[in-house]
């Protein structure tokens, strides 16, 4: 206890101090800026400006007059391709460049525009060096001409022509991109979160006893972290004995003091006795791992969380009452809930399957023992969503069960579902069975506005090479499943990025 106390106090002062330092970074960047007098024809520019995001720059510059500058970094053939227009209009400008090509010398448009209607324009140049990141993205498939960017949890983003746009190089390997800022987490110490320039601007210290999973992290509409992980000495009716668990529990960190303001736990929603997935007192990590938190989501329009466990299926919980609202799995094994066995009987937070037509498919569908076109329901579950009006998404792994009896396939599955809470129904809204298997890991990405869904498998071992893998990432159009794009991603040996997620470069305007 006292070593466990002791990193702490280490990992407070220490953040801390790399605190400091950032604010020291800052100041040392502003007296450089002082030095000189800059203008917006010869701006100050410093590329990298705090050794984290080796693919940006920073450019400062005052105007005689209030404008609005837009920004255009420029393609490899001269073309605007990252454009954006900083809303505000002021004679003090900070300007992060983002996006800028690996080993190249970038040409920047800025343009000046002023209340008056007149405008002014400049062509900056701005060399970088070699990406430091480890990775190929070789294209297999294309068959649109849209610029899309991919951001990889870990501080990488592609462009869909195989060109590394990002390289962040944070304190931990597990980095989230939320809102527009980037945060690092660590299973044992915290977050730690950057602005878009790799600025540290704030360190959040878990609760004692707290060990985070390191897969899955989101915002709330007002910044708090939702965390997902385990706290120490918890115990469930595990195969009739007493079995400490983990990876069951979602807690709330404010966004402004660092302090937990919530707290959920699925063993008292769920039943960790539940051995269909996975035979609970068998498939251990150390500890008990019935649950298996790897995602979590929140959904505004009713304040309530949504979570992938691997080993259980796709589950909404009001955040308000701690209640759960239903779960997206096959039924058979649902009796009961709570650790200790004693809970509510689960059978009415399950949902009925529907076919196309909206009829109930036959009972043997719902317990998950017979298969049917365009349904199945998934199994070892990672990246759930929940994007309003009723309709979910996830990736289901899928691959070998505990229950020999239940549905399975040796490939995995992307899908999106539309779920009615009130008749407590489920339509497959999108299903793609992938060519496929990603054992850990894999996201699905649906965008309704674009007509399309982008799938991202991990981890594909090679059938051929032992101890070889490679993420295969792939956009496909909504209605008619058409491949638009694919490529694949290989990091070294059986090395993978965890997750893909949605991403903008200017999600926010500029530097908080």
């Amino acid at each position: 206890m006292k070593l466990k106390f002791s990193l702490l106090l280490c990992f407070i002062s220490c953040s801390s101090f790399a605190l400091e330092i950032d604010q020291n970074r800052e100041i040392e960047i502003n007296n450089m800026y002082e030095e000189l007098e800059y203008t917006f024809d010869e701006p100050f520019i410093l590329q990298n400006p705090y050794k984290r995001n080796a693919l940006s720059a920073l450019v400062k510059f005052p105007t005689k007059q209030e404008a609005q500058i837009e920004l255009q970094v420029l393609s490899k053939e001269g073309k605007p391709e990252i454009t954006h227009t900083f809303s505000e209009y002021k004679k003090e400008h900070e300007i992060p460049v983002l996006g800028l090509y690996p080993n190249s010398n970038n040409k920047v448009l800025l343009t000046a525009k002023y209340k008056d209607g007149t405008s002014q324009t400049t062509t900056l140049s701005i060399p970088t060096k070699k990406a430091d990141k480890r990775a190929l993205f070789t294209i297999t498939n294309k068959k649109d001409e849209k610029i899309k960017y991919h951001y990889l949890h870990g501080g990488i983003v592609f462009d869909e022509k195989g060109t590394i746009r990002l390289d962040f190089k944070p304190e931990y390997e597990m980095l989230y991109f939320l809102n527009g800022s980037f945060v690092g987490e660590d299973r044992n110490k915290g977050l730690i979160q950057y602005n878009i320039l790799g600025k540290k601007e704030k360190v959040y210290t878990y609760p004692a006893h707290f060990t985070s999973f390191t897969h899955g992290l989101t915002q709330k509409p007002n910044k708090n972290f939702l965390v997902i992980g385990s706290f120490d000495n918890q115990q469930a009716t595990v195969g009739n004995q007493q079995t400490q668990t983990q990876r069951e529990f979602v807690i709330e960190l404010d966004y402004q003091t660092g302090k937990m303001v919530n707290k959920i736990d699925l063993a008292q929603l769920l039943n960790p006795d539940r051995s269909v997935i996975i035979k609970s007192d068998t498939q251990n990590y150390g500890l008990n791992n019935w649950c298996h938190i790897n995602s979590v989501d929140y959904n505004s329009e009713d304040e309530s969380i949504v979570v992938s466990c691997r080993h259980v299926g796709l589950v909404k919980i009001n955040e308000k009452t701690k209640e759960l609202d239903f779960v997206i799995a096959p039924h058979k094994g649902f009796e009961k809930s709570g650790r200790d066995g004693s809970g509510p009987d689960l059978s009415n937070k399950l949902l009925t399957a529907l076919d196309k037509m909206g009829d109930a498919l036959p009972d043997s569908v719902q317990q998950g023992t017979q298969s049917y076109p365009d349904f199945k329901w998934p199994t070892k579950t990672h990246d759930a969503k929940t994007l309003g009006d009723g309709i979910y998404s996830i990736f289901d792994n899928s691959g070998p069960l505990y229950d020999k009896t239940m549905v399975t396939s040796p490939h995995s599955n992307a899908q999106v579902f539309k779920i009615d809470e009130k008749n407590k129904t489920i339509q497959s809204l999108w299903f793609e069975p992938l060519a496929y298997h990603s054992e850990s890991g894999s996201s699905v990405l649906y965008n309704p506005n674009e007509n399309e869904v982008t799938v991202y498998l991990s981890i594909v071992k090679d059938p051929y090479q032992q101890g070889i893998a490679t993420g295969k990432l792939i956009r496909y159009d909504l209605t008619t499943h058409e491949k638009l794009f694919e490529a694949t991603l290989y990091r070294g040996g059986e090395t993978y990025f965890y997750g893909l997620m949605p991403f903008s470069f200017y999600q926010n305007e500029g530097l908080k």
